[in-house]
């Protein structure tokens, strides 16, 4: 997987870093209901929300679904897992361009993530709607991004397993990979 003409590779994080591309409705909103006891889907995403983009703490988002402090940490390490493919691909496209990371995400959740497992070391830039006030597919948040690596659109080629966000970059001027995951579909790989 080598382009031309491009400088950076832009990656979203749930979905293509990591596995779940759907992780409020397929892991948040089973462990809170399952941990803490909020069976109210619509009632947990409405808090997700402000938490994803920087409104309110993830401190703050746990003590109103009602959970313990504690279950942050065992939310993370237990139910996001990080895609086994990745690091191979993103350590082989590194040695030819710039890696970023543009994600919808909680700003403490998405720092924690990025340490555990050694992302940080990967990208050049790392734009996170929790830590600017906007959400994918908003424009302002590729805004951000772009302005941070001082990259123009057409240097980029995004990453992600939503149409509606690659939408948006490809609006930019931005080149668009939809990451894609079934039993069809084979393993994220990069030519040599």
């Amino acid at each position: 997987m080598y382009f031309t003409n491009i400088d950076v590779v832009v990656f979203d994080a749930m979905g293509v870093t990591f596995v779940e591309g759907d992780d409020v409705s397929n892991l948040l909103i089973p462990f809170v209901a399952r941990e803490c006891g909020c069976t109210n889907p619509e009632a947990i995403r409405q808090l997700y929300l402000p938490a994803s983009l920087g409104r309110i703490s993830s401190q703050e988002f746990w003590a109103r679904v009602g959970c313990a402090p504690a279950s942050e940490r065992e939310y993370l390490d237990t139910q996001l897992k990080r895609d086994p493919d990745f690091f191979a691909v993103a350590e082989q496209l590194k040695e030819r361009y710039l890696l970023a990371m543009l994600s919808n995400d909680v700003s403490e959740w998405s720092a924690y993530l990025r340490r555990r497992f050694a992302l940080d070391r990967l990208f050049a830039s790392v734009v996170i709607s929790g830590d600017h006030g906007f959400r994918k597919p908003d424009r302002r948040l590729y805004q951000v991004l772009l302005r941070s690596l001082n990259a123009a659109p057409r240097w980029c080629v995004f990453v992600d397993d939503q149409p509606r966000n690659l939408e948006t970059a490809a609006q930019l001027g931005m080149h668009t990979v939809c990451r894609i995951r079934d039993d069809r579909d084979p393993p994220f790989t990069s030519a040599p």
